[in-house]
């Protein structure tokens, strides 16, 4: 049996060359091989090219406390990612300096990526992708119809090396891992060439079952446990939580429920609008025991709290069967294996099932969810565009958006119907770069419920005091009359 057990982070990276491909999932702070990146950043090679899904910023916490993949930022020649920075906080603006240096940024979708790592680690040539059509991403790419549908080729990912944030290891490296965090780490680990993992215990061959190893040891080259005075203890962990809670802008996108700003209401608008729960609840009433739902970030989110009992939710990053969100009045509760998509913390229940990214996006790409999003803008075909409010790529961030648009049984858009400057949000044609062509089915903003269909966009209900005329005022296309058009019941 090779000794595949180390002592030293350093001497675990200690042959990695200049030019290395490395892929270091990084969803959360308990998904991130912290001690690794610290031991590459110390080493200092250059001209790295990282994948990874979540590469964000966290300036409210030091290095000694979080090291994230953006600790490595000056060291790399390229990266590649669905989630470049945080939209509320700017999105990519923190590497433009970095790519006018000559740092290469190549954007995709989650599924996407997770599909191109699968691919190259099953030796595949690549894949045909109906995700990014009519995008972005589909620049410099080989389009082909197939069976009356447009694809995408994407090429596969191979990686020189892995870096895996693991629960427990045997000595032959057979790996599992802790609530959420398997993500894209299985998929890592089978397509490097080399997986360096560490984890919070290494015990013998024999104390895992079988039946709960998650990665084989086969796909393990070498393992380390993580010290007491490491990165990414779990008592370091509850701290940074305690930490987010004292923190107002992280309290507000974390544990508290989002409003609407109202302090300017434009000109155009002087009847009543619905609140943020309002339209959660009216959103929620769309959704039937049975139902599979995933909840994007924002008022999506508050569906939650008025889905009929029966109706499942999932995350994208890897849980199905979730339970209620965290809220302000239980920080003490959180943990971080258990955060969702949107980096909220949850509630785990009974009947909960976790699993690899791969898993997570052939539910959704196979049709068996509805999703509820948030929009910039829909278009009277269904266009929707919800990624990009920036001038440039580095002004958005992808995620697995596109994603659950394309892949979707329903897409419901909730938002609120014009911008704070009275700009139409539900508009003829979308202005800003498209998440997915013709994906809408239904979008129930603060003062209608529209439905999009081969026709156009049909108004259905209407907030109480609105006409049809009001509503029509602040639409920027026209809208169809439903024969039943009423107020919107709750």
């Amino acid at each position: 049996m090779s000794n595949k057990l180390f002592t030293s982070f350093d001497e675990a990276v200690a042959d990695i060359p200049d030019g290395s491909v490395i892929g270091i999932e990084s969803w959360g702070i308990a998904a991130t091989a912290q001690n690794l990146i610290a031991a590459i950043k110390r080493k200092g090679v250059k001209d790295l090219t990282v994948v990874t899904h979540n590469f964000v910023p966290l300036p409210i916490f030091t290095e000694d406390e979080a090291t994230m993949p953006t600790a490595i930022l000056p060291q790399l020649k390229k990266l590649i990612t669905p989630v470049l920075g945080v939209q509320r906080l700017g999105a990519g603006a923190f590497v433009k300096e970095y790519v006018e240096r000559g740092l290469e940024v190549e954007l995709t979708s989650h599924g996407t990526l997770a599909s191109r790592l699968y691919a190259g680690a099953a030796n595949l040539g690549g894949f045909y992708n109906p995700v990014g059509v009519g995008t972005v991403l589909e620049q410099g790419k080989e389009s082909r119809l197939i069976n009356d549908r447009q694809y995408l080729f994407e090429e596969p990912i191979k990686l020189d090396y892995a870096f895996i944030r693991g629960h427990r290891a045997d000595k032959l490296g057979n790996l599992i891992y802790q609530g959420i965090y398997r993500a894209d780490q299985p998929v890592m680990a089978m397509a490097a060439g080399v997986t360096i993992a560490e984890v919070d215990e290494i015990v013998e061959v024999g104390a895992i079952d079988p039946e709960h190893v998650v990665t084989p040891g086969i796909f393990v080259d070498r393992i380390l446990s993580i010290p007491e005075d490491g990165l990414g203890t779990p008592r370091k962990w509850k701290k940074l939580i305690y930490r987010l809670g004292e923190i107002e802008i992280a309290r507000q996108m974390l544990f508290r429920t989002p409003e609407f700003d109202r302090s300017e209401p434009a000109a155009t608008v002087t009847k009543l609008r619905l609140d943020a729960d309002i339209i959660a609840m009216r959103a929620a009433k769309e959704l039937r025991p049975g139902d599979y739902a995933n909840l994007g970030f924002g008022i999506p989110n508050l569906c939650a709290l008025y889905i009929p009992e029966g109706v499942i939710f999932h995350s994208e990053n890897g849980a199905l069967a979730y339970g209620p969100l965290i809220t302000e009045d239980e920080i003490e509760e959180a943990d971080w294996h258990y955060v969702a998509a949107g980096g909220r913390f949850f509630h785990p229940v009974p009947g909960m099932s976790v699993f690899d990214v791969v898993t997570s996006f052939a539910m959704i790409r196979s049709g068996r969810l509805i999703s509820i999003m948030g929009a910039l803008e829909v278009s009277e075909r269904g266009d929707l565009a919800n990624w990009n409010a920036g001038g440039d790529a580095l002004g958005g961030t992808i995620g697995g958006g596109m994603d659950l648009a394309v892949g979707a049984r329903k897409v419901i858009i909730t938002m609120e119907h014009i911008t704070k400057n009275g700009k139409p949000k539900v508009v003829s044609e979308c202005t800003y770069p498209l998440t997915a062509k013709q994906c809408v089915d239904l979008i129930v903003t603060d003062v209608a419920v529209i439905k999009v269909n081969g026709e156009g966009l049909l108004l259905r209900e209407m907030a109480p005091g609105w006409t049809a005329e009001d509503v029509q005022a602040v639409t920027g296309a026209k809208l169809h009359l439903a024969p039943d058009l009423k107020e919107i019941e709750l």
